[in-house]
């Protein structure tokens, strides 16, 4: 008698378990897919308006030529992504440690995260966000971002 209850309960655990499998999968595809739709929307605007935020000029203007500001504004975008991404669960540490490096290869990545990094340290809220700026801290320093750039490890950078 039981056995079939038993049976039962073991289904019923089984099935309850597989569902919220499906469900934090489902969840995960939705949250990357609206991290990817929102990174395209921003490459776009970027790539057809490129001198469309004028902010990097005037923030670091002893650092930044007028002809800089959108492929900045595109690292920004990148960078963003990657925070974004990470904070959700999204990326792997793995993952954007391997994006950074790659990324670090670009002189505008390089110059982005050197006018911004400090900036995004003081604001970091949380482990991941701390976790991020140690990433590409890391894949700044390897790039030899602070020999190319010794002059922003002096003064206050933006929270861009």
């Amino acid at each position: 008698m039981n056995r079939p209850f038993l049976a039962l309960a073991a289904t019923i655990a089984f099935a309850s378990a597989v569902h919220t499998a499906q469900r934090h999968l489902q969840h995960r595809q939705f949250l990357e897919l609206a991290v990817h739709q929102a990174h395209g929307r921003m490459l776009e605007v970027a790539t057809t308006h490129p001198d469309l935020d004028p902010i990097w000029v005037r923030n670091h203007p002893n650092h930044v030529k007028e002809g800089e500001s959108g492929p900045l504004l595109v690292c920004q975008w990148w960078l963003e992504f990657w925070r974004t991404g990470l904070n959700l669960g999204v990326f792997t540490p793995a993952v954007l440690r391997q994006n950074a490096k790659n990324f670090m290869q670009d002189p505008a990545a390089l110059k982005a995260w050197a006018l911004s990094r400090h900036g995004r340290a003081r604001q970091c809220r949380g482990r991941r966000d701390r976790m991020y700026v140690a990433l590409l801290n890391a894949a700044f320093e390897e790039a030899g971002g602070p020999d190319q750039y010794p002059e922003c490890e002096l003064e206050p950078a933006s929270a861009l």
